[in-house]
């Protein structure tokens, strides 16, 4: 699956996926202070309404991409061995790199037929890396409250919740894995409340939200919390609703309706009725999911980059 005539070898991929690339995805999502206060509303805009991502951190992430593409998902090496080893203090922020890389940017740059590679392929590749570091003993796992915290630079809470958030977007993403996102939420929810002693208002509405299949798509389109009113707090506790309004649509369907036609795949009525009611909420266009379908009948894959959006 995936994959061309020339596929980069280990060396070329290594000089590629290297330490500065992942610090550099990091400071990208994450160009706040490690220490201080962060404002959440800043952090949400950044995200979700705007995500901006300038020429040069572009032209670092789609080589790598592209490299990656030319593998295949059956030859795909374990990308866990470009890191340093989960013991070394770095790792946290690499591994958190190589989430951001496979995971995130292909959602923010890839676009048309090359949309496909963000779900059928990088997709597949970040929830492997996620599945096996997560599987870590807990003093080695790079996601943790105490070891950022505990780490020779250190880092405060407010600056943590958002190393937790990209972290969890693999499981969130995952058609397979929501039982790992809910208790993965769950972590960092009551972590937060620990520390900060306020309860998460939305515990009163969690049977409302992990059975509304329909709340993924209203709530993305509001938008995050914005304004002077917005604290971390707020933000974490709405994140952590927006997160676990992925599951019911799995519960139901058993996968996300609005990704059949990214990866060529039938819907049935329910699922056609339901995409119909969003408004066709997160579905590529017809004439994208027509070219895709016959790549896939035809058992190929358009190159990434050789299709413009």
């Amino acid at each position: 699956m995936g994959g061309g005539p020339y596929s980069p070898d280990e060396q070329e991929l290594g000089q590629l996926l290297t330490p500065e690339l992942f610090s550099c995805l990091v400071q990208a999502r994450m160009p706040y202070p490690k220490h201080g206060s962060i404002n959440f509303s800043h952090f949400g805009r950044d995200i979700f309404l705007e995500d901006p991502v300038g020429p040069q951190v572009r032209d670092k992430v789609l080589p790598a991409l592209v490299a990656l593409s030319k593998i295949g998902l059956e030859h795909m090496p374990d990308l866990m061995a470009y890191l340093p080893p989960p013991t070394d203090d770095s790792f946290p922020e690499q591994c958190l790199g190589l989430l951001l890389l496979l995971d995130h940017f292909p959602r923010l740059l890839l676009r048309g037929m090359d949309t496909r590679w963000t779900y059928g392929y990088f997709g597949v590749i970040s929830q492997d890396v996620a599945r096996k570091w997560i599987s870590l003993p807990a003093d080695q796992r790079p996601d943790s409250w105490e070891r950022w915290h505990r780490s020779p630079t250190g880092v405060g809470l407010d600056y943590w919740i958002g190393v937790r958030f990209w972290f969890g977007t693999p499981f969130v993403h995952s058609e397979e894995l929501q039982a790992i996102a809910v208790e993965f939420t769950d972590e960092t929810r009551r972590r937060v409340e620990q520390v900060t002693g306020r309860k998460d208002a939305y515990r009163e509405k969690r049977d409302e939200i992990l059975s509304d299949i329909y709340g993924f798509p209203r709530e993305y389109r509001k938008g995050p919390p914005q304004g002077d009113g917005v604290t971390r707090e707020s933000w974490t506790f709405w994140m952590g609703m927006l997160m676990d309004i992925h599951k019911p649509i799995i519960d139901s369907f058993g996968r996300y309706p609005y990704l059949n036609a990214v990866l060529g795949r039938q819907s049935s009525d329910e699922e056609k009725a339901y995409v119909e009611k969003t408004g066709h909420f997160g579905e590529v266009g017809p004439d994208v999911a027509k070219r895709i379908l016959d790549d896939i009948k035809n058992g190929r894959w358009t190159r990434l980059g050789d299709e413009p959006a």
